[in-house]
């Protein structure tokens, strides 16, 4: 008998994916709020040094055949991945950007909201039918949401409404990159794991080399990017692709759904390092709340979470 079992082993991937997330936000907004612009820098240079990272990983997922190579030019492959692409950047760019304005235990939660974006974008533009419980996660999302705005310390309206792009644009990678699964599938005999992560790194790959203007660009600005954004960059690529690398291995082994389901916990997670970090004087990076509302956001979390494990279950 294993010491290990894949179950535990996927369940363990899931939470450390939930929480590298969750640390790859504060990071965004540690260095974010540093110096005018800093968001957008490291929005750039991180998706960079990603896009070069994923390139040896590219090559190793891609099998060497003719095939695979012309695979990647037909519309089936590149167009889905152009799509996922650009709408990954634009929802990226609304949440770095919301990041420098908002605690991160506040803005976690509610990228839950994203089922809400998937369910519109589902029945108003693919013509499908959601089934009752799938609109009940629907609603748990938006009671999460009102949770979050009560109070003094509530999430403003302005932020609801960027948080809210910043999920309709993850929705539509979302549905983009299952358009690229589905595309590397059908053009090479590859697994869906393994047509998974080869979706991931092309679209990081693609990434880069939409950078490369904006890398430029910096470099002719005043001030120009100095070691320490390069280090920051690091910082914010590392948290971000430990939370790749697991979601993936959670999703080898336990599968789709309940990767899924194990993620949502992010929310949770950001609430109690939030709690932590302001406990412990890091009011830079969380403002320090009051147990009510403390409360009130482990609720919304936990409400986000039950949401999309009903909604995820259901769609299986």
């Amino acid at each position: 008998m294993p010491l290990v079992t894949p179950l535990a082993f996927g369940i363990a991937a899931g939470l450390a994916a939930a929480f590298f997330s969750s640390v790859s936000y504060l990071v965004s907004r540690h260095h974010g709020t540093r110096r005018p612009g800093g968001s957008r820098r490291l929005l750039v240079l991180a998706h960079f040094l990603m896009g070069v990272g994923c390139v040896p990983v590219t090559w190793w997922l891609l099998p060497a055949t003719r095939q695979s190579l012309t695979a990647l030019v037909k519309p089936t492959v590149w167009q889905p991945c152009l799509i996922s692409t650009l709408s990954y950047f634009a929802g990226q760019a609304c949440l770095f950007h919301l990041l420098t304005r908002a605690d991160a235990s506040k803005l976690s939660p509610l990228l839950g909201l994203k089922i809400v974006a998937q369910a519109v974008l589902l029945t108003l533009v693919m013509r499908q039918s959601l089934a009752p419980l799938q609109w009940l996660a629907v609603l748990l999302c938006g009671g999460a949401a009102v949770v979050l705005q009560q109070g003094s310390s509530g999430v403003q309206l302005r932020i609801l409404v960027l948080l809210s792009m910043s999920c309709f644009g993850f929705a539509v990678a979302d549905l983009g990159i299952l358009s690229l699964i589905n595309g590397i599938e059908d053009a090479i005999p590859v697994s869906r794991l393994q047509a998974g992560s080869l979706a991931m790194s092309l679209t990081y790959v693609l990434g880069a080399l939409l950078m490369i203007p904006f890398v430029i660009a910096q470099y002719r600005r005043l001030p120009r990017p100095v070691t320490a954004d390069w280090r920051a960059a690091a910082e914010y690529s590392a948290a971000w692709m430990a939370a790749m690398v697991t979601l993936y291995a959670c999703i080898g082994s336990v599968g789709v759904i309940l990767s899924t389901i194990l993620q949502s916990t992010r929310g949770i997670m950001s609430v109690v390092l939030g709690a932590a970090l302001a406990h412990h004087g890091w009011h830079e990076l969380e403002t320090r709340v009051d147990r009510q509302m403390l409360i009130k956001r482990v609720i919304a979390a936990a409400l986000m979470t039950a949401a999309i494990g009903v909604y995820v279950w259901q769609s299986r």
